[in-house]
């Protein structure tokens, strides 16, 4: 009797259907469910970002869309060069020294400053931090 080679006891690599569009969501709600901040910056307005921090000797970093915004040891504000589309607002943070603190903001055409994360060694904080936020113009 020859082996029947129509059946298979292996499941087909595609037997999955492909999602359906209704199981797509936007970038931002995915964002705000997995507790991202989202930073919607108005047609023709300015986002500068605010970084205050205790003493350093490794250089914090905050980056645009893969490209360095700031990269220091003291307190700076500098205004980022805003594109179109949804692009990620990254930062890093490494603290060596004692009683060290940061904290890291916004502001959207010089409205009071919103403030993504703040960490300090006073309230236990880890002295290492990394973070992003989702910047959408």
């Amino acid at each position: 009797m020859a082996k029947d080679r129509t059946r298979s006891r292996r499941p087909s690599a595609m037997a999955a259907p492909p999602p359906s569009v209704l199981d797509r969501v936007s970038v931002a709600v995915a964002a705000a469910e997995a507790g991202v901040p989202v930073i919607d910056v108005p047609p023709g307005g300015t986002l500068e970002v605010v970084v205050d921090v205790g003493e350093m000797v490794i250089p914090y970093t905050v980056a645009y869309g893969g490209t360095t915004v700031i990269k220091s040891l003291v307190d700076r504000a500098e205004r980022v060069p805003v594109t179109s589309g949804s692009v990620m607002l990254a930062w890093a943070f490494a603290h060596a020294v004692k009683d060290w603190s940061h904290s890291i903001g916004y502001s959207l055409n010089g409205a009071p400053i919103v403030v993504l994360e703040q960490r300090s060694e006073k309230a236990k904080d880890t002295d290492h931090s990394v973070g992003f936020a989702l910047v959408r113009a």
